[in-house]
């Protein structure tokens, strides 16, 4: 993971779509998996003993409730990064390109992909951990590419 460790508390950000993928999944088997993004990580312990959805961790390895104001952050290529990995996963989950219905913005129709993966009655902390694992080995593949 580009030599950021997961911990539930850290300050620090994967910077790259592979390294948030994994983050994720690391998460995800640490606090099991809730089948909904809504209502999670507020109050004290969000992130060591509430369970999350799939999405809810992806944004959690981006940064959400975890950055601080005394650290630099690039906003900018974390975002980008965190909707490459919507991408990357939603497009393992489909078994390749997610066709984007009209007027539709596509990040937004990536999360709607995985959200719904992740509703799908009895899904497991174990698959949802599987699914950004092999979603992260695409995404590492890729970099090495270019």
């Amino acid at each position: 993971m580009n030599g950021i460790r997961y911990s539930p508390d850290s300050v620090l950000v994967p910077p790259n779509p592979g390294a948030l993928l994994e983050w994720a999944a690391t998460h995800i088997t640490h606090v099991g998996i809730y089948q909904s993004r809504y209502s999670l990580f507020s109050g004290p312990g969000r992130l060591t003993n509430r369970r999350c959805s799939v999405g809810g961790a992806l944004d959690v390895a981006a940064g959400r409730d975890r950055m601080v104001a005394d650290r630099p952050y690039d906003l900018e290529a974390i975002s980008t990064a965190l909707d490459d990995a919507y991408r990357i996963l939603a497009e393992h989950l489909e078994g390749g390109p997610v066709s984007i219905p009209l007027g539709r913005e596509p990040t937004e129709h990536h999360k709607t992909v995985v959200h719904l993966w992740t509703l799908t009655p009895g899904r497991t902390a174990q698959q949802a951990a599987a699914a950004l694992r092999t979603a992260a080995a695409v995404a590492a593949a890729a970099d090495r590419l270019f």
